[in-house]
């Protein structure tokens, strides 16, 4: 039954109900005041015309409360649900608790309000349409706020790099040969690129990347990673080591990505630890591709751990310690993977990603 149909059936049954209330209540105000004059023979005494005043307005009285009960109640509670809604006010038991009188047993509207049902459903779903686009958008936000945090946390890494590099490169001690110089231009133009890509991933929709997988020899890029992390000015006292039980791994990963989280687990061991840490990447093949990152260095306090481990949304904001590990952790979850991490204060740390066997193809 459309909102037009019941309008009119309400106000058939209430032109009905006005002409019963009235009739009704001119008889019960006329046995009322009959019975009141054998009491009270005063009454007997006043003009013909109080009575049908008092009459009259007994039944207006009457008639107006009705229809307040009737009509003006429920309306009054349409017109502060889209007022609420106008104010963001979104929450569905908000508006069932507070008119909590349109319904009855089993979230059933009451018989006297079904000529509003149409109008209440429709603000029932409009609230939970509401409700979960705010929701949504509250978590797109949460999302691209923490990878912009991520992001803005990795680029110290690359930055390092160019540091490092340009402190050797105007060190009055250092002399550096023709070809040392353009090897060391080379990876400064290298950096600069990875910050840009860093840098283009502010553009993501909803603050995650689009994972672009492509077939590539996994120990090799690994290798490759770890030296890379080594030739860093920065971790010139460090000592690395890389060891793998296979010689060759194909598989599908995305290379922009993987390598983003490996050089944020080096370079954390690297830039946390004092000099002279020793760093080992191993690589190992079971259930699962490992990818065992360990260091003998100062370790983590065991609340950076286990606010690690019980991660919650907003946990990026203002807290730098330990934004990189929630990074690497995204990248690797972008793989279907799992990230690991061991540790004690003065006993090190181990990092360990789990990759699945089902992308070596």
């Amino acid at each position: 039954m459309t909102i037009v149909r019941r309008s009119m059936l309400l106000s058939l049954v209430f032109l009905m109900a006005s002409v019963l209330v009235i009739s009704v209540g001119f008889v019960a105000v006329t046995v009322v005041l009959i019975f009141l004059m054998q009491y009270f023979p005063a009454l007997q005494l006043l003009d013909i015309k109080v009575y049908h005043i008092l009459v009259f307005l007994s039944i207006i009285g009457f008639y107006m409360y009705t229809a307040g009960w009737l009509i003006g109640k429920p309306s009054l509670a349409v017109v502060g649900w889209m007022k609420g809604l106008s104010e963001g006010q979104y929450d569905s038991r908000f508006y069932g608790e507070r008119y909590s009188f349109l319904w009855r047993k089993k979230d059933k509207i009451k018989l006297i309000y079904i000529p509003f049902k149409d109008m209440i459903v429709r603000l029932q779903e409009l609230t939970a349409t509401l409700d979960h686009n705010r929701q949504e958008l509250e978590q797109a936000n949460e999302l691209r706020e923490q990878w912009i945090s991520g992001v803005s946390h990795d680029i110290k890494t690359p930055l390092s790099y160019i540091k490092g590099y340009l402190d050797v490169m105007v060190s009055p001690q250092i002399e550096l040969a023709k070809e040392e110089k353009e090897r060391i231009f080379r990876l400064l133009s290298q950096k600069v690129q990875e910050i840009e890509g860093l840098i283009r991933t502010f553009q993501f929709k909803h603050g995650k990347p689009r994972v672009l997988k492509a077939r590539s020899d996994l120990v090799r890029f690994l290798r490759e990673l770890t030296l890379d992390a080594a030739n860093n000015p920065k971790s010139a006292a460090c000592q690395f080591s890389f060891e793998s039980q296979v010689s060759a791994l194909p598989y599908y990963f995305d290379a922009k990505l993987l390598k983003r989280a490996v050089q944020n687990i080096l370079m954390n061991a690297v830039l946390h630890n004092p000099p002279e840490t020793s760093i080992t990447v191993q690589v190992r093949t079971d259930q699962n591709i490992q990818i065992i990152i360990t260091d003998n260095g100062v370790g983590m306090p065991s609340e950076v751990v286990q606010r690690f481990d019980h991660r919650q949304p907003g946990d990026l904001q203002d807290k730098d310690e330990g934004i990189g590990l929630f990074v690497v952790k995204d990248l690797i979850e972008e793989h279907r993977g799992e990230l690991q991490v061991h540790s004690r204060p003065n006993r090190g740390t181990t990092v360990t990603i789990l990759l699945p066997l089902d992308a070596v193809r």
